[in-house]
């Protein structure tokens, strides 16, 4: 007799397990994207996959859970329009979200010799836009200004990447900005709308020594975005009835900045890459890209300022470096220089400590006055007595003591008259405590900072160059200098400038701060 399965020893049909048992494999085993294409293939498992509480809120919080508040993105009581209904429709806007955390430089009319540097980091219902700038021009200290947060729930921004996700543009919609002129442009805003295009186009293809003609180039394709943007908000407003110049967004242009992670740099080779910062004497604490740069006949270590200042610019690059160090043991020459680092940061210290104290007399002056009339909580005695005796006197007895009021009158218009001097005095001792406070903090700020700078030991010597300006970039010149890299894993640069003068700007990494 043949041997066959019966038919109760036939595998188990999945419909037969429990919708728990279900959901757990279908979590456990299989991706988004494997999810998404089982529920096409059958009615039935279309069925087993749509649980949106189950499955999708599941998924949502396993991948997206740890950066941010997953269900502040669902549609609720203060959502818009935007707002995604369910977690299914709320899984790729996060993933494509996710593509903007990271580290961005502004460009475009916004750019300044300053430049301006921007963290994209998970918030609780969107992605916060923030500024890192310095938190105090004498120290490494950075601080963060919120410019917006992106998300389905904050309706006043926007965002587009492109070009493979290097570049991003923002529009802001609550700015009010009218793109026609007041002079009797055309009410669509046609002609300045072009000039945002290619202000947007030009902002990148400026400093790639070309313009955006090309089908190929990163102009040509940016131009491209922003006229389709352009025409496709054009054609909204003109169904909508209204005018365009009324809903003409002001735009912001970012570029991608490479951060390497610590994680990646770990397992690099190149590990002085990614975000650095460190004190440029007068000029006060500036932000650092670090690359590596292959192109030529060896590789070089390349710094470009992120932030910069009326001498050298952000985008330029400040100093370059051999990426290969110098053989041990060092030359003579270089142990002199060596010796010098006490010196060289003790140098650097004494700028940060001019410009604690001047930003330290700058605040006090600004805001002595205003404490001085702070303390101004009792009104002059004169003042009370008089407001009393009116109140107090009833309407038969008035002209008995209009002698009395008068004199009390007189009496208050002198210590108005002296309310200014005693003022001014107050003014000034507030202005010196307070401008005493601050320089005691600048100088315990920078005492510390010096500290650390001081106990660093050089364990590696790059050759390299240095760049050096005038006002406004102008009389470029480059110098000799030495990157020197520290036993804990820092590092820092010293221009040469003379036999006889040098300095030295030490770096710290911008981890922390992002």
């Amino acid at each position: 007799m043949a041997i066959g399965l019966q038919p109760e020893d036939s595998a188990p049909c999945l419909s037969e397990f429990p919708l728990d048992v279900i959901h757990g494999l279908l979590l456990k085993f299989l991706s988004p994207r494997d999810v998404v294409a089982l529920s096409a293939a059958s009615k039935r498992l279309r069925q087993l996959t749509e649980n949106d509480q189950v499955i999708w809120s599941t998924i949502c919080q396993q991948e997206f859970g740890a950066c941010t508040q997953v269900e502040q993105w669902v549609a609720g009581s203060n959502s818009s329009s935007n707002t995604p209904l369910s977690y299914r429709q709320l899984y790729p806007l996060l993933a494509t979200y996710s593509s903007y955390v990271g580290v961005w430089h502004q460009a475009g009319q916004a750019a300044s010799p300053a430049g301006a540097l921007f963290s994209f980091r998970w918030a609780p219902s969107g992605i916060d836009v923030m500024q890192l700038q310095p938190l105090r021009q004498y120290t490494t200290d950075i601080a963060h200004q919120r410019l917006c947060t992106l998300g389905p729930c904050h309706p006043r921004f926007q965002g587009d990447l492109v070009v493979g996700g290097t570049q991003c543009v923002l529009r802001d919609y609550g700015s009010g900005r009218e793109q026609h002129s007041a002079g009797g442009g055309s009410p669509g805003g046609g002609s300045s709308a072009r000039e945002s295009a290619a202000e947007a186009a030009a902002c990148v293809a400026a400093p790639l020594g070309s313009s955006p003609g090309t089908s190929s180039g990163f102009g040509y394709e940016l131009l491209q975005f922003m006229q389709n943007t352009i025409h496709k908000s054009g054609r909204r407003s003109r169904r909508s009835g209204g005018s365009s110049a009324t809903r003409a967004p002001l735009l912001h242009h970012f570029s991608r900045v490479a951060c390497p992670s610590r994680q990646q740099r770990s397992q690099h080779p190149h590990r002085l890459a990614g975000l650095w910062k460190g004190l440029y004497g007068p000029h006060g604490c500036e932000l650092l890209a670090l690359s590596y740069d292959f192109s030529g006949r060896s590789a070089r270590i390349v710094a470009t300022k992120l932030t910069g200042d009326v001498n050298v610019p952000a985008g330029e690059v400040t100093w370059r470096a051999q990426a290969a160090p110098l053989q041990q043991p060092w030359p003579a020459e270089e142990q002199r220089l060596l010796q010098l680092r006490p010196q060289l940061v003790a140098a650097a210290a004494a700028a940060a400590y001019l410009l604690a104290e001047s930003e330290a007399a700058d605040e006090a002056a600004g805001g002595a006055v205003i404490a001085a009339l702070m303390q101004q909580q009792e009104p002059p005695q004169h003042a009370v007595q008089l407001l009393a005796h009116q109140q107090q006197q009833p309407q038969q007895q008035q002209q008995q003591h209009d002698a009395a009021i008068h004199q009390l009158e007189q009496q208050l218009a002198q210590d108005v008259l002296a309310l200014p001097d005693a003022m001014h005095g107050l003014a000034l001792q507030q202005q010196q405590q307070q401008q005493q406070q601050q320089q005691q903090r600048g100088v315990s700020g920078v005492a510390r900072w010096e500290a650390a700078m001081q106990s660093r030991r050089v364990v590696g010597i790059y050759s390299g160059q240095g760049q050096l300006a005038g006002h406004g970039f102008s009389s470029r010149s480059w110098v000799e200098g030495r990157l020197w890299v520290y036993e804990d894993g820092s590092c820092g640069f010293v221009f040469k400038a003379e036999p006889l003068r040098c300095y030295l700007v030490d770096l710290q990494r911008l981890d922390g701060d992002l």
